[in-house]
């Protein structure tokens, strides 16, 4: 019986491993492909790269603390997946590795034509080997939807913000009243979400529509 085991364990270990490097090569290849995608893209089109280094030095000294800015911007967003990562402690993920899929993600989302169509699925199949696929799926939804309810309540806020900065006209207490009611509609049916469990709901919706309720719908 403890050879039996020995043997399953090399042979789950030894599949892993060829997995493993499998992934890595296909990642390779990815990165690969995607250097040489932009490089192309820099040689052949029509751009004045003169502007981009004016715009540089215009914005001098301010540079380095935009990035900065930005990089707290990124570990905040880093910290809120992390926590919806280890909410029950159980899973125990580096919190860098945590930070590099964010970042990388939202690399991912802004190269990609329309926004937000490569990101997820990326950082859903670099996390299920730590966490396995049920969590990292569910993870990965649940902070991209506080990622957008944050942006709802900012720009809700931000009408007040406005209001008290700026004169407001008839023409921009209109906008700004229809732009609150919207905020305030996508709040509402976001906190029904959550209490009532909008993501289980929307995949099951989903299982009834033709072509898509073929595809395998991990249960979260």
């Amino acid at each position: 019986m403890f050879l039996i085991n020995r043997i399953q364990l090399h042979t789950f270990a030894t599949v892993e491993k060829e997995d493993f490097h499998m992934k890595n090569k296909y990642r390779n290849l990815f990165l690969l492909f995607g250097v040489l995608a932009i490089v192309i893209m820099l040689c052949t089109m029509d751009m004045d790269y003169s502007d981009i280094w004016e715009n540089l030095k215009r914005v001098g000294f301010w540079f380095p603390v935009i990035m900065l800015l930005w990089f707290f911007v990124y570990l905040i967003n880093t910290c809120s997946w992390y926590l919806i990562i280890r909410d029950d402690r159980k899973y125990r993920v580096p919190f860098w590795t945590v930070c590099k899929l964010s970042i990388t993600g939202f690399a991912i989302n802004y190269a990609t034509p329309g926004g937000l169509m490569g990101g997820e699925p990326y950082r859903i199949m670099e996390l299920t080997p730590y966490v396995g696929i049920s969590k990292a799926t569910s993870s990965v939804i649940l902070y991209v939807m506080m990622h957008i309810f944050s942006h709802f309540w900012f720009w809700f806020l931000s009408i007040f913000l406005y209001i008290f900065l700026y004169p407001v006209n008839t023409f921009m207490a209109i906008l700004l009243t229809a732009i609150g009611a919207f905020c305030l509609l996508a709040i509402y049916f976001f906190a029904r979400g959550y209490k009532n469990g909008m993501t289980v709901k929307t995949f099951r919706l989903l299982q009834k529509v033709p072509f898509v309720k073929r595809w395998h719908i991990v249960s979260l």
